[in-house]
């Protein structure tokens, strides 16, 4: 079983220095498993970094990225792909429509319901799914199906505008300082034109409707994964999410898919593995070793006993957790349009992809990207990062990666697979879309 949230900052989780309370239910499923304290995913934004989990390749690899004429190449070659040739049933359950079917991450899955049925608050155009109806189909679906069986689910919230279905009204503080609603989409300065949510307008009170968000996906997960082990033996269990959020980090506000900073792209990632010897050797355990986002599906394939392609860059969590020579000093990234990011155990080093002095315009969100300037920071054995600098011990190093992975990124764009972009999506949710900036 898959799990991956949307938007879901792992430092707001209590088992990840979190409020107590906020998201324990699933913090207590993974309690006999592993907490990774510092895993990152591949891209601030949703479809790629999915495509990467799926595929255990990093962007520039895949293909896909931030805007929708792009989709997974069909010679790419996912975990459900490899898991139905080994006669799993497959499905999955999505709920953020840039990963519909025209993506194309549909490959390997016998089902792949991306049936959207509800109109974001501030833009009609986009149709999401409530987690509870994700939940009770994927449920469905379980009851019926034969094992061995491999499911991903994936959960719109807590994504903006902040609006669970059981939300506490909440007001702004007496004196708390008010964001401005911005026209555009980019949260660059204040508040993001579609996160706008009428009668609040301070950090505090979104904040505050954030982690309402997080309590009902939180009730939905332990629903889920209840009634799923009550069905036959409880099976292995990955959660993850795809990048994170800004509140205030960089002057964002309530936004995402801007850059590669720390908050955007540090994912919580939990693992209950199935076997009983793996778990007496996981179980209740926190992970020091750094860990990506493309070490999923190298860890569902190792439990199904199926072995990993060549292709595959992540390794199994197991090997993460133990420390195994496999997993040491290795250098992971992040990838963004216009920024890049290494981590190496405990150092994070992060540029622009190429300087430029003057903001630019945001081809998605309709705001600008102030450039950013190279900056270090060491992930702090608390759960908590130290504040940005420009020099660190092994930024030479890590600079020294970056660049050959450009490199390989450059020379894959020049060899490009021309099936890695699509016209598939029908008219009217095309322009839809392009309005919305996810289309060119």
């Amino acid at each position: 079983l898959l799990i991956t949230i949307d938007t879901l900052r792992a430092d707001r989780l209590a088992c990840y220095g979190g409020k107590s309370g906020a998201g324990l239910g699933l913090c207590e499923i993974f309690r006999t498993g592993a907490r990774f304290r510092w895993a990152f995913s591949t891209a601030p934004a949703t479809a790629p970094s999915l495509a990467s989990i799926l595929t255990s390749q990093y962007p520039r690899d895949h293909g896909v990225n931030q805007f929708l004429d792009t989709r997974l190449a069909d010679s790419a070659v996912s975990v459900a792909e490899l898991l139905a040739a080994a006669d799993y049933e497959t499905a999955a359950f999505v709920a953020n429509p840039v990963i519909q079917k025209p993506r194309n991450l549909q490959q390997g899955f016998d089902v792949y319901d991306d049936r959207m049925t509800r109109h974001e608050l501030n833009r009609p155009g986009m149709i999401e799914r409530e987690a509870a109806e994700v939940t009770d189909q994927a449920l469905a679906w379980i009851r019926a199906a034969d094992a061995p069986w491999f499911v991903w689910i994936h959960y719109q919230d807590p994504h903006g505008p902040y609006q669970s279905p059981d939300a506490v009204d909440v007001r702004d503080a007496a004196g708390a300082e008010r964001l401005v609603v911005l026209d555009d989409m980019s949260g660059l300065g204040g508040i993001p034109a579609y996160q706008q949510i009428a009668g609040i307008a301070s950090l505090e009170s979104y904040e505050w409707r954030y982690a309402q968000e997080i309590r009902y996906v939180d009730k939905q997960i332990t629903r889920l994964v209840g009634e799923v082990d009550r069905t036959g033996s409880p099976p292995s269990i990955v959660l993850t999410a795809d990048h994170g959020e800004a509140f205030g980090e960089d002057d964002f506000y309530l936004a995402h898919g801007h850059s590669v900073a720390l908050e955007q792209i540090r994912v919580p990632l939990l693992w209950r593995p199935a076997s009983r010897e793996t778990l007496q050797v996981v179980s209740d355990r926190e992970v020091q070793h750094t860990a990506s986002t493309l070490d999923v599906a190298p860890t569902l394939l190792a439990e199904a006993g199926v072995e990993a392609p060549a292709g595959f860059l992540g390794r199994p969590l197991l090997e993460v957790a133990i420390g195994a020579e496999s997993v040491r000093n290795r250098t992971l990234f992040a990838e963004h349009r216009l920024r890049i990011a290494a981590i190496r155990e405990a150092h994070y080093f992060g540029r622009d992809r190429q300087p430029f002095a003057e903001p630019i315009p945001d081809l998605v969100t309709g705001g600008i990207l102030p450039p950013l300037p190279p900056r270090n920071a060491q992930l702090l054995t608390s759960g908590r990062w130290s504040d940005y600098a420009s020099t660190h011990e092994q930024r030479d190093e890590l600079e020294r990666d970056v660049a050959d992975f450009l490199a390989i990124a450059r020379r894959q764009r020049d060899e490009s697979d021309p099936s890695s972009t699509t016209s598939e999506i029908d008219p009217l949710t095309r322009e839809a879309l392009k309005a919305l900036g996810y289309l060119r």
